[in-house]
């Protein structure tokens, strides 16, 4: 391969990795990339990730070139992108996030309500530090947040005036093929008017050969929502009042008693991930060890298929399988098919409208620079979010208002560090209502427990 383009992954040893990589580098031959590098803070996940990179370059008959490094300095030096995929406090953070919420009587899914609040907490002053180092690294690098929440750290970053950082999430992006599937169209065909915050999104119009096709998906909406899982587990009248296809998460806010009381007396996500973890990371460090490259990955993919399988099945009651293996899993694509749109964009290769999480630049009245997830058109001179050809529903606006609200609180109180602005931050999450007392109790109840963001133990 010709002198080409360097990608880094930060956060290298994350579980999502063999396929991430297996996802790029499919693709890397036309991003003229010709060189990745992992870094990450543990050793021995880092060389496990490696060798299985390595083995699916094998696999896939590529002379991508794969290094591991020890610094970050020289991970990032001469990247042209720098992918950011990391979970600060690890799947035992998580867990004990949504247990304590839970506990107090408040949902607390990852990025939902307490359980992305303290995500958010641990996650934003590390991006912030990061993006201080690659920025003395390599300036002009396109940096790609896979990091949740998200949003919010990307909210974070554009206000500490970064604007070459782009967030992505292959949620709207999954509905988006889910939806060109049952129209017997190429994901590449369809084009959709995506408005919201990151996880809290909804399609307004979905366009193929300049034609409008949202009225009639609500026409049949039965059919629609028997074959689209994301949206089976919505009300349909909910669906119908808006005139709007929502994204997956939305439904924690419009439903959190009810998913609440079907968490009751069973593990929450974030226990079931960290106790699959638990079991996987072992025995599998040993088999690579060993050399044994291809059992190690036919382990991996059973495990992230039966992860990718179980997704939201017991907090919406849904009977939907996905019915994926491992073949169907790597052959689809995840966050890294935002990606590498992303990078296709910014390399000049041509482009498609893409749902990603940028500053609205004026585009939605009300939220003036603050971070959206939108249709963005993406090209050499950067990321410009596309207008909407009309105002989103009510509610659905009012609902991002909240939520933004509540970012931007989290945002503050990041950068504050004051005590009590981080308990009026939590409180302005839509499901404590304000409610500044039960956001101390929880807070309280999470600062004594492992994995507590460091924030929590030093505001003032």
């Amino acid at each position: 391969m010709a002198q080409g383009v360097k990608l880094t992954i930060i956060g290298a040893g994350a579980f999502r990795t063999p396929r991430l990589l297996y996802g790029l580098i499919k693709h890397v031959q036309s991003l003229r990339i010709d060189r990745i590098d992992l870094y990450d803070v543990s050793s021995d996940r880092l060389a496990s990730m490696l060798a299985m990179g390595q083995y699916v370059a094998d696999l896939l008959g590529s002379p991508i070139i794969l290094r591991a490094q020890p610094s970050l300095l020289e991970a990032c030096r001469d990247a042209a992108f720098v992918l950011l995929t990391y979970r600060v406090g690890g799947e035992e953070g998580r867990a004990i996030d949504e247990r304590v919420a839970m506990d107090n009587g408040v949902l607390g899914q990852e990025t939902v309500g307490p359980g992305g609040f303290f995500m958010a907490l641990r996650s934003i002053p590390v991006t912030l530090q990061y993006m201080e180092d690659i920025r003395r690294i390599v300036p002009d690098a396109w940096v790609i947040n896979f990091t949740n929440p998200a949003g919010t750290v990307a909210e974070a970053v554009a206000r500490a005036g970064d604007h070459r950082f782009v967030g992505v999430c292959d949620t709207p992006y999954h509905l988006q093929m889910e939806i060109a599937d049952f129209l017997q169209l190429a994901v590449e065909d369809l084009r959709v008017e995506s408005v919201g915050l990151n996880h809290l999104g909804w399609f307004q119009r979905i366009w193929a050969n300049g034609h409008d096709l949202l009225p009639d998906l609500l026409d049949h909406l039965k059919a629609v929502q028997q074959a689209i899982r994301p949206l089976s587990f919505f009300d349909p009248a909910y669906i119908q009042q808006n005139r709007a296809l929502p994204t997956e998460y939305v439904y924690f806010y419009l439903q959190a008693p009810e998913v609440l009381a079907r968490l009751k007396d069973k593990q929450t996500r974030g226990e079931v991930i960290r106790d699959q973890a638990e079991a996987f990371w072992p025995p599998f460090h040993d088999t690579v060890r060993v050399g044994r490259l291809t059992e190690a990955w036919r382990e991996y993919g059973q495990v992230i298929t039966r992860r990718s399988n179980s997704y939201l099945a017991t907090e919406t009651g849904s009977a939907f399988p996905r019915g994926l293996d491992p073949d169907s899993l790597f052959a689809s694509e995840g966050y890294e098919g935002v990606a590498i749109r992303v990078m296709e964009g910014v390399l000049g290769m041509g482009t498609h409208p893409v749902i990603v999480n940028v500053p609205a630049h004026g585009i939605l009245p009300g939220f003036a620079s603050d971070v959206i997830e939108c249709t963005s058109y993406i090209d050499r001179h950067g990321i410009v979010p596309l207008p909407f050809t009309q105002s989103p529903p009510a509610s659905c606006l009012d609902l991002m208002r909240t939520v933004k609200n509540f970012e931007v609180r989290t945002v503050e109180a990041v950068q504050s560090r004051h005590r009590d602005d981080i308990v009026t931050a939590l409180a302005a999450n839509p499901l404590l209502g304000g409610n500044t007392a039960l956001a101390r109790q929880i807070i309280d109840a999470r600062r004594s427990q492992p994995q507590s963001p460091a924030l929590l133990e030093e505001g003032t």
